[in-house]
């Protein structure tokens, strides 16, 4: 297993990589990391690919004007995709 991270400046403290050395020897991914990942690089995880696609489907399925209801329809939304 890897572990990556986006290289945000609270993530290149020392005491993050010297954990991250610690619990993913040469297996993480990120600035000052052991393995090389190019800046700016399309990092796209799972969830990029389907959960996000999929909760805009639920949420947008009909059309409606009010901020109320298009909240209530992100939350119902985020707890149908939660796992059982």
């Amino acid at each position: 297993m890897y572990f990556q991270h986006d290289g945000a400046p609270s993530h290149y403290t020392r005491h993050v990589r010297e954990y991250l050395n610690e619990s993913f020897p040469n297996r993480w991914l990120g600035r000052g990391g052991p393995v090389a990942w190019p800046l700016r690089s399309p990092d796209l995880t799972p969830l990029d690919y389907y959960l996000w696609g999929h909760m805009k489907t639920l949420v947008y399925e009909t059309k409606d004007d009010s901020r109320a209801v298009l909240r209530h329809r992100i939350f119902g939304a985020a707890e149908y995709m939660q796992p059982s």
